[in-house]
């Protein structure tokens, strides 16, 4: 499988624990130095392959890997998201599973509602795009109908997507919520029953999308 943008290896190292080959697969190469040495430490370094890369031009062949995960939003930080899923999709094998997660527009626009006033809140809603002052750049930022469209402009079959996390957000009063593993367990039953209600799966803090590469047949 590809872990792209998979960073200091916060998904593959759990991943190849499971006894799945990865490429790790990253623009940054400090990242990459990082998740080679967590990785050994657990002498699981046979089972990667650490790969520095841009995924808007991904470089193996079309149709190499068995499945392919996005997660912590690098199509957000991309320079080109429609370029990036469309390298993506390339890569994945026809009837396989793609698995992502993006930045959701309309949370990131009630954050700067809140934090710069309406003036900001409307200007990401227009351009779908805002500047992470913690990261130092700007990122693209998806509605669930966006991020949809994305994906099957690029051949893929949208599976489901989902809100991460919809009801639960957090803040210091909510804290307790997770320190008490029952409440922590009923909070989690709660996110089940709702991340995939179409009406709210957009107030998510992030999407979360899950798509098959079409199988196309000739004759």
């Amino acid at each position: 499988m590809l872990d792209a943008g998979g960073g200091t290896g916060k998904w593959t190292i759990p991943i190849v624990r499971k006894g799945l080959k990865v490429v790790l697969y990253d623009i940054s190469r400090e990242m990459l130095n990082v998740a080679r040495r967590k990785i050994m430490e657990e002498h699981l370094e046979n089972m990667v392959v650490f790969k520095e890369g841009d995924i808007c031009e991904i470089g193996f062949p079309e149709n190499h890997f068995d499945f392919v995960l996005a997660e912590g939003d690098p199509i957000s930080y991309c320079s080109n998201p429609h370029r990036a899923v469309g390298e993506l999709a390339r890569v994945l094998k026809p009837g396989c599973f793609m698995a992502a997660g993006v930045d959701s527009l309309f949370s990131v626009a009630r954050t700067m509602l809140v934090r710069k006033g309406p003036e900001e809140a409307l200007k990401v809603l227009r351009e779908k795009r805002f500047f992470a002052e913690a990261w130092g750049f700007q990122c693209w930022a998806f509605s669930p109908s966006d991020l949809r469209s994305l994906f099957e402009e690029n051949g893929l079959e949208v599976v489901k997507i989902v809100g991460k996390t919809v009801a639960y957000v957090s803040k210091p009063e909510t804290e307790h919520l997770l320190q008490d593993e029952e409440k922590a367990e009923k909070l989690l039953e709660l996110e089940l029953m709702v991340c995939e209600e179409p009406s709210i799966v957009g107030y998510g803090g992030h999407l979360h999308i899950v798509a098959r590469k079409k199988t196309v047949f000739t004759g």
